[in-house]
């Protein structure tokens, strides 16, 4: 890895980093406050209102406390949604825009190898995306704690964010693959972002109904429950799965890359 490298990559992309921690931080701050510890049917009454399909696409699901509350509400889908979107931009960043607007050439007249250069990208990328969840962790405990004193449970709530990181690690892992794979931003971009978006959909539109999960357990969202994260003490294979991927198109996204020919 180059710490060189890294500082210039962190540099250049700080600011992405900071406007979806922004965006992210509004979004769990209002829920936190919208949450009443002494009226929760009036929150359940409600969603009630709304067409049961849509509550069950958004990930929409009974709670009975502020962490399955934040599961249902927030981690349910624009936990995903969001941060998506930043894995999206950012791992085409970090490789095929670099190589389209010609700086990658510059890199490789340095002394680093493609190998360092590569590698430094894929760590940035995951590593941003464990500090992004790890201050809004640190985030929502403050303000849980702040409003409603010992009523969070923090280890379900670690649990949730640990599981969630995981996910979102192996999108910018599968954008990071495409963007290694592609030197034309226009095909990384399509193939990055068009993949995880129709896996995003699938998710939606498999929880509308029963008949219709298949269509959600085939994408890289169906091991995905926030709420049972939340409640339950274990979520192993889950992590697990998504701990290979990450492993597995971060490893592709190397090899690929030192093998290909670029156009420089």
């Amino acid at each position: 890895m180059s710490i060189v490298l890294l500082k210039k990559t962190l540099k250049r992309n700080w600011v992405l980093w900071a406007i979806f921690f922004a965006v992210l931080t509004m979004y769990l701050t209002i829920m936190i406050y919208m949450f009443d510890p002494d009226d929760i049917q009036a929150i359940i009454s409600m969603v009630e209102l709304f067409p049961e399909e849509l509550m069950k696409a958004m990930g929409f699901a009974g709670f009975t406390d502020i962490t399955g509350y934040l599961a249902s509400w927030l981690y349910g889908m624009l936990m995903l949604a969001f941060p998506m979107v930043y894995c999206i931009i950012l791992g085409n960043r970090l490789v095929a825009k670099m190589v389209d607007d010609g700086s990658m050439a510059y890199l490789l007249s340095t002394p680093n190898s493609r190998n360092k250069i590569v590698i430094t990208q894929g760590l940035y990328a995951l590593a941003s995306v464990a500090f992004l969840f790890a201050a809004l962790f640190g985030v929502g405990v403050a303000i849980s704690e702040m409003i409603y004193p010992g009523l969070l449970d923090i280890g379900g709530f670690l649990r949730l964010n640990i599981t969630t990181m995981l996910v979102n690690m192996f999108v910018i892992m599968l954008v990071f693959f495409f963007s290694c794979l592609f030197n034309d931003i226009k095909y990384s971009t399509g193939f990055g972002a068009g993949i995880p978006i129709l896996f995003f959909l699938m998710n939606l539109l498999g929880g509308v109904s029963d008949d219709a999960a298949i269509i959600k357990d085939l994408s890289i969202y169906g091991l995905y429950d926030p709420l049972t994260v939340a409640t339950e003490s274990t979520f192993v294979w889950a992590n697990l799965f998504y701990v290979a991927g990450i492993i597995v198109f971060f490893a592709a996204g190397v090899a690929i890359f030192n093998r290909k020919r670029l156009p420089i």
